[in-house]
């Protein structure tokens, strides 16, 4: 029984070395494939580079990969590999016309991070977006076992397109008032417009003042039931001795009635009394 205690403790202590003897090991991260364009738009003839990016490269001796995309806006047009393989390693590109097949197989092993091809693309039309994806066929490391862990990002990221700010419409500086100095105001004229009558001819006629309601100041415009416009329009002249005071003596046979009747009065009056 104490030799089984005495084996046990000496089995956790030579655990407890080995762990104190290795204290900065560290353990990969998994690896990660993704791609990016260097525009978030085209336009018919504009060309789109796609940089395939590997991240925490496992020392890969095999690689399989493949961008697929939209035809009726992309076509295939060359792809250039990273300059960190060597000559005896082997890279291909192929296009199905849907689809860039890519394909590396080192003689030893490829271990950079960074961009491992740049493929590159015309466009055929217009679009606000780049319709391309990623996949991952296949991966193995230096040891020729399968890299099960990548992480692939299948969306292209792009750049956004950048909006053009509304740039509001300037005012203009001379229209404008300062209230905080009136002075400068002096120099602003005021126009007053008035409406114009349609019928230049009805200015000709002259507002005759009269209060009875019956004229408006415009020909033909009356309310004399007589029919004659002209007729209403004279009675509402003044007399033409108004001002000189002489309309009274135009009529010396109405006086001298006048004056006799005064007369009799006056002498009937008289006589009564005596």
């Amino acid at each position: 029984m104490s030799r089984n205690k005495s084996f046990a403790a000496g089995l956790a202590f030579s655990l407890l070395l080995y762990g104190l003897a290795q204290p900065g090991r560290v353990y990969a991260a998994s690896p990660t494939l993704s791609a990016s364009a260097d525009t978030g738009s085209v336009k018919a003839g504009d060309y789109v580079n796609i940089n395939v990016d590997l991240s925490n490269n496992p020392d890969i001796s095999t690689f399989g990969a493949a961008l697929n995309y939209d035809s009726s806006v992309l076509q295939y047009d060359s792809s250039t590999w990273s300059g960190n393989f060597t000559e005896s390693d082997m890279q291909m590109a192929s296009d199905t016309g849907s689809e860039v097949n890519l394909s590396v197989v080192c003689d030893d092993s490829y271990s950079a991070d960074g961009t491992v091809v740049t493929v590159r693309f015309q466009a055929v039309q217009d679009s606000d977006s780049i319709p391309v994806g990623l996949s991952l066929r296949d991966m193995a490391d230096a040891d020729l076992s399968e890299v099960a862990d990548c992480a692939v990002a299948g969306t292209v990221s792009a750049p956004q397109t950048p909006q053009t700010p509304q740039t509001p419409p300037e005012s203009d500086e001379s229209d404008l008032v300062d209230t905080d100095n009136l002075e400068d105001t002096s120099e602003i004229s005021i126009v007053d417009e008035q409406v114009q009558p349609d019928d230049p001819q009805k200015d000709d006629v002259p507002d005759t003042g009269n209060t009875d309601g019956t004229s408006t100041g415009q020909t033909g415009n009356y309310s004399n039931t007589s029919g004659s416009p002209q007729a209403s329009a004279k009675s509402s002249r003044l007399d033409a001795n108004y001002k000189t005071g002489n309309g009274l003596g135009s009529d010396w046979l109405l006086v001298g009635a006048a004056a006799c009747g005064i007369s009799a009065i006056v002498f009937g009056i008289r006589r009564s009394k005596k």
